[in-house]
């Protein structure tokens, strides 16, 4: 009988389980290396998903590359068809970065590239550049618009979008000024180095017997330099500011009696060609009022003051704007009584002698006429409407020169007394000889209460 040994069962069934391990490790190799090998799924996978990340970059690159391209060929100027299409394009590529889950870099986002090319339509800024004539860079306001001219002769901006340049019209000229129909203002170029009060003119003290005793402030405000330091520069307004369109103007003779009369109420100051100077003002409502011009998020309105008016005439100087004979006697460029030139506007007198005072009387102001004004040997005078002379005209800025004096932000007090205040005013006037009293000087010729026939004020602003 044939008989299997136990022994050799045994064998078999080790040799079985060897040969098993072995195929399954085998196999394990195999199917490691189809999901993690050179060609395996899991590197596959992640090399998609490289290959899609990649992908993204690239073309959030192209975007960003775009925007650059398009903001290099879009010509920057007003609200126009090109800017308002540029935009809206810009818009649509950022709606669908967003709905492709790119992420676009801070200086490249559609909110800084809306602020690149115009801050019109984001509240994150106060202004937007422009390039002037002579390819300057000039900061401009929101709500304010480039008309024209350039750091050499004057850059005016206007608060009416009507009045902005459309590339070919010369809207800087003199012919041109009645044309425009916003308040406009000039900038005035400068660094903090420059910013500071000057009372020498020409190696003379510039004073007078009413300031013979009296100190004015030498400190520079903080709020001027702010924008100074942030913008290089100021606007000041290119008229003297007119009367507000909510009071209506007199229409008899009135005499001046140095106390609270005619227009001495708040409203809102123009800066504009051909209107009514704002007479009869005290310092504390001509302040007021400046400040009430324009107040909101981007920017504010204030009463010239004594920085910017010196800073003003030391600009125009640097730039052969005027000369230094024209800081002393203000013959050749300015509204004095002793002085006559041509206009194109509307006229008043004023008539020391009429009613036999020293406050003297002043006629309402006539049609709208061409002429030239009077040359007086007293201290009588033809104030004109704002603008209404080339001749006043310096650095796209009329009337620095005579026609009123002009309030600033500046007081003096008598004898250390603080109870007597007076404000400081600047300017020269219609009634005084142009040598006597010069642009440059300071006068504290009225207390901040009183009011005067010869007496108005300048707005200038303020960019947050």
């Amino acid at each position: 009988m044939l008989r299997i040994s136990r022994k050799n069962n045994q064998g078999i069934t080790i040799i079985t389980l060897v040969v098993t391990i072995i195929v399954l490790i085998i196999l394990a190799g195999v199917s490691i290396n189809m999901l993690v090998g050179d060609n395996g799924v899991i590197t596959k996978a992640q090399q998609a998903r490289e290959n899609i990340e990649l992908a993204q970059v690239e073309e959030q690159i192209s975007l960003n590359q775009l925007y650059t391209d398009m903001t290099n060929e879009i010509e920057i100027g007003g609200e126009g068809e090109i800017l308002e299409s540029f935009i809206e394009f810009k818009r649509k590529i950022a709606q669908a970065i967003t709905e492709k889950g790119i992420q676009t870099s801070e200086a490249d986002s559609s909110d800084t590239m809306a602020n690149n090319i115009r801050n019109l339509d984001t509240s994150e800024s106060s202004v937007y550049e422009i390039q002037d004539e002579e390819g300057n860079t000039i900061p401009v306001p929101k709500g304010f618009y480039y008309v024209g001219g350039s750091l050499s002769t004057g850059v005016i901006i206007s608060d009416n979008a009507e009045d902005e340049y459309d590339g070919s019209t010369d809207k800087t000229t003199w012919e041109y000024t009645t044309n425009l129909k916003g308040n406009q203002f000039v900038w005035i170029p400068c660094n903090t180095s420059e910013y500071k009060k000057c009372n020498v003119w020409n190696g003379t003290t510039q004073t007078n017997t009413t300031l013979a005793n009296a100190w004015w402030d030498t400190t520079t405000q903080k709020s001027e330099l702010t924008q100074i330091e942030k913008y290089g520069g100021f606007y000041v307004g290119r008229y003297e500011a007119g009367l507000a369109d909510t009071i209506t103007e007199f229409t008899t003779n009135q005499t001046n009696n140095g106390s609270n009369q005619i227009y001495n109420l708040n409203g809102v100051p123009q800066s504009k060609a051909g209107l009514v100077p704002w007479m009869f003002i005290d310092w504390n409502h001509a302040k007021e009022n400046a400040e009430s011009m324009y107040h909101n998020e981007y920017i504010g309105s204030g009463l010239i003051t004594g920085t910017q008016w010196d800073v003003m005439l030391n600009k125009m100087l640097s730039l052969s704007v005027i000369s230094s004979s024209d800081l002393t006697n203000f013959d050749s460029w300015g509204n004095s009584m002793n002085n006559s030139i041509s206009y194109m506007g509307r006229l008043a007198k004023i008539n020391f002698n009429s009613n036999n005072t020293t406050n003297g009387t002043l006629t309402p102001f006539g049609s709208l006429i061409s002429g030239t004004t009077t040359s007086y040997s007293s201290n009588n005078g033809d104030v004109l409407t704002t603008g209404a002379s080339a001749t006043t005209e310096k650095y796209h800025i009329f009337d620095l020169a005579g026609n009123l004096y002009e309030w600033t932000d500046e007081i003096s007090f008598f004898g250390g007394n603080s109870s007597v205040q007076y404000g400081i005013s600047r300017g020269g006037s219609c009634t005084g000889f142009s040598g006597s009293f010069p642009v440059c000087s300071r006068y504290g010729i009225l207390r901040v209460t009183q009011t005067h026939f010869c007496t108005g004020f300048r707005v200038v602003l303020y960019i947050k």
